[in-house]
């Protein structure tokens, strides 16, 4: 194949500054249209989606079977193995459509609600598409082709959330975001067809079947035991506490699950490709990935701290009274996220490098764990399940870390120096936000101005305490403000 023999187009840095471009466009619509949306309909309803979306995501790795990752970590991408690929991910993903639709009454059922059928039966329609859309994304992936990358994903997010938010007012209540899932699906590979037409698949092919399936066998069981601990909470919480208590631990996740979707997924994007192609190339993967824990930490220690301290005004502001109980949801899975940082892309960085047998051990003995925890949280309250997160997360760093330092050479006195500058960041980010929040009756009586006043000054202090420390993140603050804003820059460096 002969795309598949180019050396990547675009470097990390830019790959990474197309991502974020990519990320703060598609945030403004996704995050107003979850805004818009949580005004119209009640935590019930929210919660009939977020129990069938869970499912679904659940099916969906058996459909991707780890062929995302085969082909970006191969170091010799040809025509047949591309189009071996293809075709066991249309037999899979045709087939696991079919099932979901057939059996969707029965889940249904499960959960006494009807709504969960009619949700799935929707849903089930995007498996006959994606393996169209799926293969031409991730060879532009491997080729850090983010500037094709960019148009098909904002062309997808941007018609998602229009199209929720303009069902939901027309009164289709959760099957809003049912048809605008599935409007995504069709305008991402309409997109795919357009600006990834040289990544096109002309033809089915069984030639390296036993190659593809020898790796994806190892993934999706790794991929279906982190999509069944990840989907946990909400498919326990729905079963056992109700379809109410579903929608606020949805909401309540719901900042900590944007990070994750947008800042997280960006970096994520472009990391894989990145360490493989390291791993490939030179050799110095450990070294990227040491890296990249600094930089995001950066960046989510202080989003997730600020997010503890001002959950309540960030919940009452954005969605409304009727979404109160989701506050202290949001403090402890805020809380739970500081934590779970610090394994981002630990199963990605073990896959490029080789150790998929290990990534997956991992990942399921982890959670296992979350499972079980949750469901004897759920025993208690549905703060407790929220609360118990942390502690998975805290299992999880303790089974990556030890064995990365055992065999990826990843020294953790390294990882813990090169973090704290990012600690020290997050420190200062949260001073604002905190006096604001123990500012007795301040929230209450002037809420909208003081979070205002929390956001503002938490974001300046976070500024000043990266050009203070000298954070690495400094330097890339200073590129773009070369390229956009010389005048910032200049005083930038006056205050240095």
């Amino acid at each position: 194949m002969t795309n598949a023999h180019k050396k990547p187009r675009t470097s990390v840095r830019k790959a990474l500054s197309l991502s974020f471009v990519q990320t703060l466009v598609s945030l403004v619509f996704s995050f107003g249209a979850v805004i818009i949306v949580s005004h119209i309909l009640t935590p019930a309803e929210i919660g009939v989606f977020s129990i069938a979306a869970g499912m679904v995501a659940l099916i969906q790795v058996l459909r991707d079977f780890g062929v995302t990752e085969f082909l970006i970590q191969e170091r010799e991408l040809d025509e047949s193995k591309v189009r071996s690929v293809f075709t066991i991910n249309l037999a899979i993903a045709w087939t696991l459509g079919i099932v979901l639709f057939a059996s969707s009454g029965v889940l249904g059922g499960f959960y006494g609600n009807p709504g969960v059928t009619k949700v799935l039966r929707v849903l089930s329609v995007a498996f006959l598409l994606l393996p169209f859309g799926a293969i031409s994304q991730t060879l532009l992936r491997r080729d850090l082709a983010y500037g094709k990358l960019i148009k098909i994903q904002l062309a997808q997010n941007v018609s998602r959330s229009c199209t929720t938010v303009g069902l939901a007012y027309a009164g289709f209540t959760y099957m809003s975001m049912a048809w605008s899932s599935l409007v995504s699906i069709v305008v991402m590979v309409v997109a795919c067809a357009y600006w990834g037409r040289q990544y096109r698949i002309t033809g089915l092919s069984l030639k390296y079947w036993k190659q593809v399936f020898h790796f994806g066998s190892n993934r999706a069981i790794a991929d279906i035991a982190n999509q069944v601990g990840t989907q946990s909470a909400n498919l326990v919480v729905g079963r056992m506490l109700g379809m109410t208590a579903a929608g606020l631990y949805s909401r309540g996740y719901g900042v900590v699950n944007m990070f994750r979707t947008n800042i997280g997924g960006a970096i994520g994007s472009v990391a894989f490709p990145a360490f493989a192609h390291e791993h490939r190339t030179t050799g110095t993967a450990a070294a990227l990935f040491l890296k990249s824990r600094v930089y995001l930490t950066g960046i989510s220690w202080p989003f997730f701290g600020a997010g503890v301290l001002l959950a309540f005004p960030i919940i009452r502001v954005l969605f409304g009274n009727q979404w109160d109980a989701a506050v202290p949801l949001m403090r402890w899975l805020c809380f739970a996220a500081l934590v779970d940082t610090l394994i981002y892309q630990c199963d990605a960085f073990l896959v490029a490098i080789g150790r998929v047998r290990a990534a997956t051990q991992i990942a399921v003995q982890y959670q296992i764990s979350r499972v079980i925890l949750t469901v004897a949280a759920a025993f208690y309250s549905l703060e407790a399940v929220a609360a118990v997160q942390v502690l998975v997360y805290a299992i999880a760093v303790a089974l990556y870390y030890v064995d990365l330092n055992r065999h990826a050479g990843l020294s953790l006195r390294a990882l813990a120096t090169g973090l704290v500058p990012s600690m020290i960041v997050a420190i200062a980010t949260c001073m604002v936000p905190a006096v604001v929040v123990f500012s007795p009756g301040l929230i209450r009586r002037h809420m909208l101005s003081a979070f205002c006043i929390a956001i503002f000054g938490g974001s300046i202090s976070w500024l000043l305490a990266v050009m203070w420390m000298r954070h690495p993140l400094l330097d890339e603050i200073k590129r773009v403000a070369a390229r956009f804003a010389p005048s910032a820059l200049r005083f930038m460096g006056r205050l240095e």
